[in-house]
């Protein structure tokens, strides 16, 4: 078979598991991200699954400094940060898995959560300060120098 063409740096993928119920969002991140000074990196928007369908968005912020000093950005993490969901509606909750990945299927993912959350309380959303640090640079896919977020909506019980 054909080898199968790595999704590009800065495309989100919106797949439903017919089965599970469960929509998986995957952004794509261009590895580069990480060795510079910027202080967050947005996503391309997508659809998120509420009562109606609702504008949304990934946003990586780097973990903030030590010291408390300065911005934060992701070079002075040393790529090292946490995932935040951030959706348009003025309500509606969600359930939600995140995960990183380098995009290949053979990647150990170990996904935190669940989140629950209601989005007439906050805009923006996120894994427990316990929980959200992630170290992205241990998921760089070295051939791509991209690295996978990956977003699980979990089906909402009637």
């Amino acid at each position: 078979g054909w080898p199968s063409t790595p999704p590009q740096a800065h495309t989100i993928s919106h797949k439903t598991s017919l089965i599970s119920g469960v929509h998986r969002i995957i952004w794509t991140v261009d590895a580069g991200k990480l060795r510079n000074h910027e202080r967050q990196a947005v996503s391309p928007s997508f659809e998120l699954p509420l009562a109606s369908l609702a504008t949304s968005r990934l946003v990586i912020f780097p973990r903030p400094n030590t010291d408390g000093k300065g911005s934060a950005s992701f070079k002075k993490s040393g790529g090292c940060g946490s995932v935040h969901l951030k959706c348009e509606a003025s309500g509606g909750s969600v359930s939600f898995l995140v995960a990183i990945s380098d995009g290949t299927t053979g990647f150990d993912k170990k996904p935190r959560g669940p989140v629950m959350h209601n989005f007439a309380d906050h805009s923006t959303c996120g894994l427990s300060k316990d929980q959200e640090q992630w170290d992205f640079g241990k998921a760089v896919n070295q051939a791509t120098q991209t690295f996978s977020v990956c977003l699980d909506i979990l089906p909402c019980r009637k």
